[in-house]
């Protein structure tokens, strides 16, 4: 392929995004240069907690992310999700299925030491594939990355400070001189989390916003340390009869497993992944992929077994206008 030959992968490292010591809370964010095709962000997120701690914030140190966001033009969410999403979710899912960050103490409790929550940012939808790819050089598009840190007083009961640096990695591709050498840039690799609250036990319907192409959703019924599946059955539908997925937690497993992931499902975790159905996992075809502009309804039916909190983490194409 032309782009293939004709470009170049560079990676450079941007300024350092600093979480207040005491306190928290705080918004950092940077702007990226106008440079090149964005293909991914290497964020390497490191700090340490100090002080006598108890009470500490069910979801671990991944808690300390309250949202990491890649904003274009400051309307349209590249990439929005917390650090409970991504690294108890998404992070099992991205590229091949071999975790990124497998240093990372984000799923471990909050105690007064190091912590590493760092977490990869995908554009490109696979290094085989350039769908996904964001023209920095121009004019018209101007990207900001931000992380809104989660407060002491949130992680843990006596805190006395915790530090934290963001240090991004941008990886790009060179332009090629000649346009006809250029990756597809209509569409735009979107990976977008919501939450919901569940009040209580029984069938809880998530409806899926339609009008996008979806490679995966991720449901998270419940994503607390070491408990059990807060969820039985969940089943897909559309066009209010027809059911795609009919999922157990057994059978949940089972599907994770035979897609080629070396690790374990996350309890909770709901897996709808289209990508990995072709059996050769994210460098797979996009044969199941569904376009939801042609469904007239989209829905997750969740059996719970009680009150939680629904994460839901959707992975798209969007046609840009």
């Amino acid at each position: 392929m032309p782009f293939d030959t004709s470009t170049r992968l560079t990676r450079v490292q941007l300024p350092a995004m600093v979480r207040t010591a005491v306190g928290g809370g705080n918004l950092t964010a940077i702007q990226l240069p106008k440079t090149g095709l964005l293909a991914r962000i290497y964020l390497d997120i490191r700090g340490t907690i100090a002080g006598t701690l108890s009470a500490p914030n069910a979801l671990g140190n991944a808690a300390l992310l309250r949202n990491v966001r890649l904003t274009a033009n400051s309307g349209l969410d590249l990439f929005n999700i917390s650090g409970a999403g991504y690294h108890y979710m998404l992070r099992n899912f991205q590229e091949n299925y071999i975790d990124p960050v497998p240093a990372s103490t984000a799923r471990a409790a909050v105690t007064a030491a190091a912590y590493d929550v760092s977490m990869l940012i995908e554009m490109q939808i696979n290094k085989s594939d350039p769908i996904g790819l964001i023209m920095l050089q121009n004019e018209q598009t101007v990207l900001s990355l931000s992380i809104q840190w989660e407060t002491d007083a949130l992680m843990a009961t006596g805190v006395t400070s915790i530090t934290g640096t963001a240090i991004p990695y941008m990886e790009f591709f060179t332009v090629p001189q000649d346009p006809k050498d250029w990756p597809p840039l209509t569409i735009a690799h979107q990976i977008i989390e919501d939450q919901q609250a569940i009040s209580g036990a029984g069938v809880f319907t998530y409806n899926w916003p339609r009008g996008n192409t979806y490679m995966r959703v991720l449901h998270g019924c419940t994503l607390l340390q070491a408990v059990a599946d807060a969820w039985t059955v969940a089943q897909l539908r559309a066009n209010q009869s027809n059911f795609i997925e009919n999922m157990t937690p057994a059978l949940a497993n089972e599907v994770y497993a035979s897609d080629g992931h070396p690790a374990v499902r996350v309890l909770g975790v709901i897996p709808f992944d289209f990508y990995g159905s072709s059996g050769l996992q994210s460098f797979g075809k996009s044969r199941d992929f569904i376009d939801s502009s042609k469904l007239t309804d989209l829905a997750t039916l969740i059996t719970a077994t009680g009150a939680v909190t629904l994460y839901t983490v959707r992975e798209q194409l969007v046609t840009l206008a």
